[in-house]
């Protein structure tokens, strides 16, 4: 686990009192995270009740309006320490909307889901987040200015060819109007992935089981029938397909889906 790092509290829209006391949470939770790492080795007890006052700390602030990525990176690690593997990736998740590409986060992130205990085969393309990421080595704003960029030179490129007539080469033309199109090709792309990255927590939102023995029923209540034969471990994440009032309906990794209970899950 890395050490967790300090937070920049991003409370635009807060009142004076209220970022104050957002502040005040956040340094004592943090106080709380320090003394919890300093007592692990020698009082494993001790220091999880720490990991769970900072969680707590984090969470409040959180609740209070305070959100943001290294806030909820803070939170998660927090819960994570403090044996709440399914909260964490919750937490982690909600993380990477805000700070896509963070290697903190992304590694912290692989080691929370290394301990969950139920697999599931990503091969169905589910978590397209895991299938693609690629593109979040680069920061929602950087693809957005560098996909402008790109659309301009190649809108630029193909003004020029229209301009020149004539008095260009053939060949010199042929050259600049593939460019135009590679250019607008990948700002397009960019583009896309911008769009999903905005849009993806409304039309795909993600969940995780936040407990242990989470029965997924074929129906929404209790007098259905289990989806299948074991329950779920607190870390399986998943799609939300569907919400009703206490239940929500989820379709996980290889595909298959039920329903559990609000309580028993994390949205992102």
């Amino acid at each position: 686990m890395k050490p967790i790092f300090c937070i920049l509290l991003l409370a635009l829209g807060m009142s004076v009192q209220a970022r104050a006391q957002s502040l005040d949470g956040i340094t004592a939770a943090q106080a709380a995270y320090d003394r919890g790492m300093e007592l692990q080795a020698k009082d494993a007890g001790a220091a999880r009740e720490q990991f769970q006052s900072a969680a707590q700390g984090f969470r409040q602030a959180v609740d209070a309006g305070a959100v943001n990525g290294p806030l909820l990176f803070n939170l998660g690690n927090a819960q994570l320490q403090a044996g709440r593997t399914g909260e964490a990736i919750g937490s982690y998740l909600r993380a990477q909307r805000l700070m896509p590409g963070d290697p903190g986060l992304q590694a912290n992130l692989a080691h929370a889901r290394s301990l969950v205990k139920d697999r599931f085969d990503r091969g169905s393309g589910l978590l397209l987040e895991d299938v693609a990421g690629w593109w979040h080595l680069l920061g929602v704003r950087r693809r957005f200015m560098l996909a402008a960029v790109l659309w301009c030179v190649a809108w630029g490129v193909t003004a020029w060819i229209l301009l020149a007539g004539s008095s260009v080469p053939d060949r010199v033309r042929r050259a600049a109007r593939a460019a135009a199109w590679i250019l607008g090709a990948v700002a397009a792309v960019l583009m896309a992935t911008v769009a999903f990255d905005v849009y993806a927590p409304a039309w795909r939102p993600l969940g995780v089981t936040v407990a242990d023995g989470v029965v997924v029923r074929k129906g929404n209540g209790e007098g259905f029938a289990p989806a299948f034969a074991e329950p779920l471990s607190q870390g399986v994440e998943f799609h939300v397909l569907e919400e009703r009032p206490g239940w929500i309906q989820i379709r996980l990794p290889d595909g298959k889906s039920g329903w559990i209970k609000t309580l028993q899950a994390s949205t992102a």
